[in-house]
């Protein structure tokens, strides 16, 4: 039996339409796949306007990521959360598996830490406070998901960071790429000793392979806080493996013993116990953490609707952006397929767009948890330049104890069957 060539999308090209959307220019893409502006052009919402996320054609054959993208749509299409990115529909037309999700003009937490950075400040408090409060609304959402039967789904998103959290023009929060995220239903599994998130925003747990429940969000989202509160980064280091170790020693400075001004006790507090090493002395779930911030902003917030006051403070920190990407996404809405150019690229980065500037790692080698370096020996006085380092050696992983017990006994028995066939001769 021959079986038939593969026709990728490249080869047939893009569709014109899928499902009830029209497709226009392409305006983004990420790691898996290809992002296009899309058109409802039947049903309702009507001409309604939205994002087209379509898997990579070179992955449309590999199980492993046609599995990742499903699980994604279906997780993304049982969330329904105002601070959860919408996602209208998904399905697959002719081999092209797509998600179709709302389209959000504004900026990443991500760009918002690199500004202030750039401009000698750092986020309010008070703001700071508000977004993370959104967003640990947004996964007790999540991690209290069930199915249609009512079994718990166990939703556990593992790549909270700055670069998932988004700010509209308008000021609302919204948890955005649930690509890596973890449910009871999933398909795709990961490989062993294979570890997904980004690393400067790992828990303990992660890092070293443990078990780890949906508190491992709750810490990222601590990592998260810390950042923008002080205006640095917690565990980022000049490579992974020493930023793993960072991770693994707890490095968790006081904020209050460096940043300039007020730092408020009951801040810190909440901070420090969404960092606990240990998840039991953790915050227990995302809502509990969410009224905690919400009883400080009681306290410590400034006057005015908080959603109008965020909007306010991303409109002066990128001046003239809003009306930039509306006037975009005018003209790339009313075009369409056969008259859109290629790619019609916004001129600020659309949500779920990839970065090139921060951390791309969404798997990391568990091995790199225990991994030792080096050193690099001092030139010599001569001058002559000192030869470069051998590549550091991973350490032995550490053997789970089943695994241990497993391996004994395998030991014990071959050398039983040893003696067996001896005595036998």
């Amino acid at each position: 039996m021959v079986s038939s060539p593969i026709v990728t999308l490249a080869q047939r090209g893009v569709p014109e339409q899928l499902g009830p959307y029209e497709l226009g220019a392409k305006i983004g893409g990420g790691g898996m796949a290809a992002v296009y502006v899309g058109r409802r052009v039947t049903g309702d919402p009507a001409n309604e306007v939205v994002a087209i996320k379509l898997i990579r054609d070179d992955l449309a054959r590999e199980q492993q990521y046609v599995h990742m993208f499903l699980d994604e749509a279906r997780i993304l299409s049982r969330l329904s959360h105002p601070n959860i990115i919408v996602t209208r529909d998904f399905g697959v037309e002719d081999e092209a598996r797509f998600i179709a999700m709302e389209l959000l003009l504004g900026r990443s937490l991500m760009d918002v830490f690199d500004r202030v950075q750039e401009r000698g400040e750092r986020m309010p408090l008070d703001l700071a406070a508000f977004v993370a409060m959104r967003v640990a609304r947004a996964l007790a959402y999540a991690h209290g998901l069930t199915s249609e039967s009512g079994a718990p789904l166990k939703v556990i998103h593992r790549d909270v960071n700055p670069t998932n959290i988004f700010i509209t023009y308008e000021g609302r929060t919204k948890l955005i790429d649930f690509g890596l995220a973890k449910s009871a239903s999933r398909l795709a599994k990961s490989g062993e000793g294979i570890v997904k998130g980004k690393v400067p925003y790992l828990s303990p747990e992660q890092i070293e392979e443990k078990p780890f429940d949906h508190r491992a969000d709750l810490y990222a989202l601590g990592a998260t806080l810390w950042e923008m509160t002080t205006g640095r980064r917690l565990f980022k280091r000049e490579s992974d493996v020493a930023t793993i170790r960072a991770i693994r020693d707890h490095d968790v400075p006081d904020p209050r013993t460096f940043v300039e001004g007020l730092f408020p006790d009951a801040l810190w507090t909440i901070i420090r116990r969404a960092l606990e090493r240990d998840p039991a002395a953790r915050y227990a779930t995302g809502a509990a953490m969410a009224d905690d911030l919400e009883r400080f902003l009681e306290k410590h917030a400034r006057k005015g609707e908080m959603t109008e006051v965020l909007a306010t403070w991303i409109e002066e920190l990128f001046p003239g952006e809003r009306e930039k990407q509306t006037a975009w996404l005018e003209e790339v809405s009313a075009m369409k397929r056969r008259e859109a150019p290629k790619t019609m690229a916004p001129p600020a980065p659309l949500a779920g767009e990839a970065r090139g500037d921060v951390e791309a790692d969404t798997e990391v080698e568990a091995q790199a948890a225990t991994a030792t370096t080096t050193e690099t020996q001092p030139p010599a006085e001569t001058g002559t330049p000192a030869a470069p380092a051998a590549p550091a050696a991973p350490a032995e992983r550490e053997r789970h104890p089943i695994a241990a017990i497993v391996a004994t006994a395998a030991t014990f028995g071959f050398f039983v069957v040893l003696a067996w066939i001896f005595r036998r001769c």
